[in-house]
């Protein structure tokens, strides 16, 4: 009889639980499993001047979006009025896609696997630190990158970039900088 291997979102999720949160638990000065750090969501968001002016203009941005996620992207809208950037309230300028549990776990791995090679530079652009959210921020200047993206490089004229945010839980006991907790959890996942 022969056992079916697991899907790649379950495999990366199993080897999450199984062997990072045990090596963070050795790594870390914390007593319980329970005060670790947990990555809990990952948000690709994109923004763009072009928008504003004309509207068609998010269609190549939100299919790019499902394509990567296969999750359908929610449009963002202006909060507020800016007069330096022509900007009205409520006027459309992104869309953002939030992904969680499996979702996220297939996303990071294609990410880890696939796109993280290919770059040439990989840096944080910017981080938070709230008291129990840590939120590192990548941005993706060149998205075709991503194969599925790569062969529709004439379809997605319109889509220039988007940003990156993780958002790795703490316990608010822990007293453990930021910078150790990022470099753990994305070192972990470079042996796969």
């Amino acid at each position: 009889m022969k056992t079916a291997l697991p899907s790649p979102s379950a495999r990366f999720s199993l080897y999450y639980e199984e062997i990072v949160c045990s090596d963070l638990l050795l790594k870390l000065p914390l007593q319980n499993i329970h005060k670790l750090p947990k990555l809990t969501k990952l948000v690709l968001h994109s923004s763009s001047s072009d928008i504003v002016q004309d509207k068609k203009r998010i269609l190549p941005i939100l299919t790019a979006f499902e394509y990567l996620t296969g999750q359908k992207a929610t449009t963002t809208w202006s909060k507020k009025s800016v007069a330096a950037f022509r900007l009205r309230k409520n006027m459309l300028i992104g869309c953002r896609v939030t992904l969680r549990k499996n979702v996220l776990f297939r996303f990071f791995e294609k990410y880890t696997l696939c796109y993280l090679p290919r770059l040439y530079d990989w840096q944080i652009i910017s981080e938070k630190d709230k008291r129990r959210i840590i939120e590192p921020n990548r941005g993706h200047r060149d998205p075709f990158l991503f194969f599925e993206l790569e062969p529709f490089v004439d379809l997605f004229q319109g889509f220039r970039g988007f940003q990156l945010n993780w958002h790795i839980m703490s316990s608010k006991s822990s007293k453990i900088s930021q910078k150790q907790v990022r470099h753990l959890i994305f070192s972990a996942f470079q042996g796969i």
